[in-house]
């Protein structure tokens, strides 16, 4: 498949640009903070941070940014290199996946690995060019990709992980996990039985230079393996990588560039900073690009004098990672926490995260240790703002407590050292283990958070600074309450991992006195169907969200459960729902919503409609009531970046939807926002609209549900519709289809009972 790249520039000349998405529009908010890939063209210089694509031109200095958007067909890239002879750049991603970009600007994919069926590893290891071939290193053997043909045209199934390739003296030698191997190329090398074991030696990269095959073992050096006997010529344990031209041989680590004139003459650089990852050169006797991880991407030249560093530090703005395991609206700046657990904490570095006003930013906690292993701050799980001080944040970490922060500024620790908050009860007397997950405020500023594996699973922290537990027998000892949040009826909600289910709880506002509390476990939720009590017993319960309207809808691995009377959730005879959805093929017949799909995340939209995350199925837009599916996004119809959805949250303003997916946040600009309670500052937008825009026109500002009428300056009406929350959007046609000509426009706008409206102008040219 053939396509055109759409460049487009990371920096543009105003914020409000990028403010004023338009409806049914995508961007995506990538992390380009530690760049660890670097190739150069004669042209540009490409980048790699954490499987996202950018560049920087030569000539210009922009930085251009690459991703499905703009025209790549996957996401989390994992290897790139390019060719000069064949003049593109081989774009490998994590599931094999394979883009030629061009330097035309062409996208060429070939994805046979990716959808070929292989009980194997289809990892992609190593790329070397030779002539109009390339040679993929692979974890089943060596495949061959022909240029001009922009196909696959051989595939040698060694039955093991090969690790890197050399061709030479009409040989191929592969770097495999059971020595050199090496075979004929005259010969039918899909036959395994045309392959030698050149030496049992253990490499990790190959490459030819001076006539002779050198090889990098990453714990040793430096070797010559031309022969079956290798022959060590430069010790150290630091490298990382090896190219080679015809004349020069480069050896890179994080901390040195090594060249090499031949085997026994090397000149050394050692870097402080900016560090090698990785190094990449178009003519490496003059200069080198470097991959310098945090510091960006780096030129190092070669003078007469020695190397010259020009601390460059390229990147793209962005997130400082792409993890966007939890993310919540206040009013209109996005925050989010990376992170997570399940049985166990993923590793991800703790900070909080923003996006306001068109820019990043971060809490960085990079000094700050973990007082259970010592390591540095990661794992973090959710947070919750202090309705009392918007300021005042707590955020729930996987094994070390709650961390509070003030004006973003690490405040506090809390602890089982001096809070009520309790180690987990396997591991009592070791130096701390205080698993925390779910936590939420309620109205009166009182914090409540959920301490796993513990005699009493609530905590609370009252709005006079004051900890208590609240011992609810049903989930002492639980290990696993997720998610937490106060509906509007003050009732508590959370999410249980151990025992599998829905905790509802309610403290009645005196937290001293726990004799008038209410709570109630919920493993098993009753239903009727057509009159019939039936019962769902979830294997696993992720979400829960709160409508507009009051209703809980709760996200299970056998699709939603809607609780419509949560008020109700004490009393013995309590009941949920399962949405029926007709199939409208003539029958009386209907099937459950998303029945048997993982649902892991539910936001409420300005139109009450549910936009729903599922853990492999993309991303489900159903109406009000469920009744209608009105989008379905996933990773092959759309420029999401992948089926498995983390998280969402919904920019109350714009309905600006953000999606965090296992490769990183993208954001999709709904039709429906939270409805204004007065038109005080209804506007049109794009206003005015130009001849080449052929987008959506969005009408915004408006009251819930409104009536919207469009009518041409003679009273003519050209559209009639119903906001969606506060927002309404016009495709710039008439009632016919067709495009209305150039005039001025004018927006009618009332609510449904007539008493208030508004009007507003919108101008078009054709």
């Amino acid at each position: 498949m053939k396509k055109l790249i759409l460049i487009t520039l990371f920096i543009l000349s105003t914020s409000g640009l990028f403010a004023q998405v338009a409806v049914g529009n995508w961007r995506t908010h990538l992390a380009y903070t530690y760049v660890t890939q670097v190739e150069e063209t004669p042209e540009k210089v490409y980048g790699v941070s954490d499987g996202a694509l950018f560049s920087y031109d030569k000539t210009d200095y922009g930085i251009e940014r690459y991703d499905k958007l703009s025209g790549l067909n996957d996401s989390k890239i994992s290897l790139i290199s390019y060719s000069k002879e064949n003049k593109l750049l081989l774009i490998a991603y994590n599931n094999s996946n394979i883009d030629l970009l061009t330097d035309d600007g062409e996208v060429i994919n070939i994805p046979d690995i990716n959808i070929k069926s292989l009980a194997t590893d289809k990892n992609i290891y190593d790329i070397k060019f030779v002539g109009s071939k390339a040679y993929l290193s692979c974890g089943y053997g060596v495949s061959i990709i022909n240029l001009d043909k922009h196909e696959f045209s051989e595939s040698y199934m060694l039955n093991k992980k090969a690790y890197s390739t050399s061709v030479f003296n009409g040989f191929i030698y592969v770097a495999t996990v059971s020595g050199i191997w090496k075979g004929l190329l005259t010969k039918n090398l899909s036959d395994i039985k045309n392959w030698e074991l050149h030496s049992a030696f253990n490499a990790n990269q190959l490459t030819v230079f001076n006539n002779k095959i050198v090889a990098l073992r990453y714990s040793d050096g430096l070797f010559d393996v031309t022969t079956d006997s290798p022959q060590k010529f430069y010790s150290g344990t630091a490298l990382s990588g090896i190219l080679s031209s015809k004349n020069i041989l480069v050896a890179y680590g994080k901390n040195q560039i090594t060249y090499f004139k031949d085997l026994n003459n090397q000149e050394t650089k050692f870097f402080d900073n900016p560090f090698v990852y990785e190094l990449s050169s178009l003519d490496p006797d003059k200069q080198f690009w470097i991959a310098s991880n945090e510091s960006g991407m780096n030129l190092v030249n070669k003078t007469e004098n020695g190397y010259q560093t020009v601390s460059l530090g390229i990147k793209p703005k962005g997130p400082i990672l792409n993890s966007a395991y939890t993310i919540k609206f206040l009013d209109k700046k996005y925050i989010s926490v990376p992170g997570g657990a399940w049985d166990d904490g993923f590793g991800t570095k703790g900070t909080i995260m923003y996006f306001a006003n068109e820019e990043w930013s971060h809490v960085n906690l990079d000094t700050v240790k973990m007082n259970y292993t010592g390591n540095y701050v990661r794992d973090f799980c959710d947070f919750a703002v202090d309705p009392l001080d918007t300021s005042h944040i707590f955020v729930t970490s996987y094994g070390d407590g709650v961390y509070e922060f003030k004006s973003n500024r690490l405040v506090k620790i809390h602890d089982h050292t001096n809070s009520a908050i309790q180690t987990h009860y396997k591991v009592v007397g070791l130096n701390g283990y205080d698993r925390v997950y779910g936590i939420c405020f309620d109205k009166k500023g009182n914090l409540y958070v959920a301490n796993w594996a513990t005699s009493n699973s609530i905590k609370c922290l009252t709005k006079e600074g004051v900890w208590t537990s609240l011992a609810y027998g049903p989930i002492s000892l639980a290990s696993g309450i997720m998610q937490m949040t106060q509906a509007s009826n003050g009732i508590i909600w959370a999410v249980t991992k151990a025992p599998v289910g829905i905790f509802a709880f309610d403290p009645k506002g005196t937290l001293n006195n726990q004799n008038d509390d209410q709570y109630k476990l919920i493993s098993s939720v009753n239903y009727y169907d057509n009159s019939e009590l039936k019962s769902i017993t979830p294997g696993h319960v992720y979400c829960i969200a709160e409508d507009k309207k009051g209703a809980i809808w709760i996200g299970s691995d056998q699709g939603p459960i809607v609780f419509n009377s949560p008020s109700k959730v004490f009393n013995d005879d309590f009941t949920g729902s399962r949405i029926k959805v007709p199939r409208n093929d003539g029958t009386d017949l209907a099937d459950y919503l998303l029945d048997g799909v993982t649902i892991s995340c539910i936001a409420v939209d300005g139109g009450n409609r549910k936009w729903i995350g599922t853990a492999s199925n993309g991303v489900y837009l159903v109406s009000e009531n469920g009744l209608q599916t009105i989008h379905h996004f996933t990773a092959n119809n759309s420029p999401l970046l992948s089926d498995k959805i983390l998280s969402i949250a919904i920019h109350p303003t714009t309905g600006e939807v953000f999606i965090g997916t296992d490769n990183g946040l993208i954001s999709y600009r709904s039709d429906a926002t939270t409805a204004s309670t007065k038109y005080s500052d209804v506007y049109a937008f794009p206003n005015p609209v130009k001849p080449e825009y052929e987008g959506l026109i969005t009408i915004t500002g408006l009251k819930y549900k409104s009536t919207v009428r469009i009518t041409d300056i003679n009273g003519n009406s050209v559209f009639e519709g119903i906001s969606e929350g506060g927002q309404i959007t016009w495709n710039g046609r008439n009632r016919s289809g067709e495009r209305v000509a150039t005039g001025v426009y004018l927006v009618y706008a009332e609510t449904s009972s007539g008493i208030d409206g508004v009007v507003t102008k919108i101008m078009v040219v054709r």
